[in-house]
């Protein structure tokens, strides 16, 4: 009996002591959640280290040469969705963090950043602009960083090309048969084409254009054709000639995905994450992780997943961050970044074992802004 209690106890000073330590790396998260501006420019102080460093392939280590280009690319980029979020809740920091948008946009739409892209479609992307090649995802997420740039400043440097590459997708997708575009040739992927989807609503808002009955259409494809109607989770991978699925629905597609969409539809947003939160995140004595797969779906997960140890998915809990605070859910935020902030050893704004793309990624989906910020109830 005495043995039974001592196990009781000590159970029960472990359960206290998890609670204890997800609070303690809970906290930050309280400041960042209600917008706080002082928190916030810490994180853009943390990330300006790395826009100001000439990054290069060698600072990544996936394996691949391709997937190394796409992580320093993914680094500028969320860099740039970071600093704009940041500037648009908080206006003082408009003309700082433009000047750091454009400089990091530089890199984006240098030789070096684009060339993961032109190795694999055997063409430049920018130099491909007005061709029939469509590069989305290099194209949609450069579209959606330069877009906020235009938001943010309208007198960016970048807003010529910005303009270009809008005209460019959208031509594209006004004569696409199933409402997406190739990342590379013979691949398609909804998440990647979510990318522009938020792009053209930035776009409109920043210019004054109207292309709502097309992005009205490609919402309403994407709604319907590329979820599963079991999950309500987006396909991660479809036949770029009809559109099949080939890939199971997945957290990491589905969260980024809803994501990007909270620019052009919060509602549609809402319901991804509402999928999410139903079919894939756990919360376990204070700290919250997503799962790559459904319930009763194994899987190993890829370079877009990231590790998945135990079925929960490294990208797909850090997407949910954002989701977390786009969609007012307070418990969900302090649980993941708990999480993020637990395995990424914060240090002076930065995050010690996260590197560039890791820093870079805390710093956009933490300060993801609200759907109100975008007139959504």
């Amino acid at each position: 009996m005495q043995r039974t209690l001592q196990f009781i106890a000590a159970g029960v000073a472990s359960l206290i002591a998890l609670r204890v330590l997800a609070f303690g790396y809970a906290q930050p998260a309280e400041d960042l959640y209600d917008g706080d501006r002082a928190a916030q420019a810490e994180l853009a102080r943390g990330m300006r280290r790395w826009v100001e460093r000439d990054l290069g392939r060698d600072d990544f280590a996936t394996g691949s040469d391709r997937f190394d280009g796409e992580w320093l690319f993914a680094t500028r980029m969320m860099a740039v969705l970071g600093y704009a979020q940041t500037a648009i809740e908080h206006p003082s920091l408009r003309a700082e963090h433009a000047v750091l948008i454009d400089a990091a946009i530089d890199d984006l739409v240098s030789e070096s950043g684009r060339a993961f892209d032109r190795e694999a479609w055997g063409s430049d992307p920018i130099s491909d602009l007005s061709t029939d090649r469509a590069h989305v995802a290099y194209l949609g997420y450069l579209a959606l960083a330069a877009s906020l740039a235009r938001l943010v400043d309208p007198d960016t440097r970048h807003a010529a090309l910005e303009q270009r590459i809008v005209d460019h997708l959208s031509a594209h997708f006004e004569k696409s048969e199933i409402g997406l575009l190739e990342t590379y040739p013979g691949e398609a992927y909804p998440i990647d084409n979510t990318s522009f989807f938020g792009a053209l609503a930035v776009h409109d808002r920043a210019t004054g254009e109207d292309h709502s009955e097309l992005l009205a259409s490609l919402l309403e494809r994407l709604r319907h054709r590329y979820r599963d109607p079991r999950t309500g989770l987006l396909y991660q991978a479809v036949d770029p000639d009809d559109g099949s699925p080939i890939d199971v629905p997945r957290g990491s597609g589905t969260a980024l995905g809803a994501y990007f969409l909270s620019f052009a539809d919060p509602a549609l947003s809402r319901s991804l994450y509402d999928s999410i939160q139903e079919q894939l995140v756990i919360q376990t004595f204070g700290f919250g992780t997503t799962r790559e797969y459904p319930r009763r779906v194994d899987g190993q997960g890829d370079i877009d997943s990231g590790p998945v140890l135990l079925g929960q998915g490294v990208s797909a809990t850090g997407f949910t961050l954002a989701l977390a605070r786009i969609h007012g859910d307070r418990e969900t935020y302090l649980a993941t970044y708990a999480t993020a902030s637990f395995f990424g050893g914060p240090v002076d704004g930065n995050y010690a074992l996260g590197g560039p793309i890791g820093d870079a990624l805390l710093f956009a989906l933490s300060t993801a802004l609200p759907a109100r910020t975008w007139g959504a109830s």
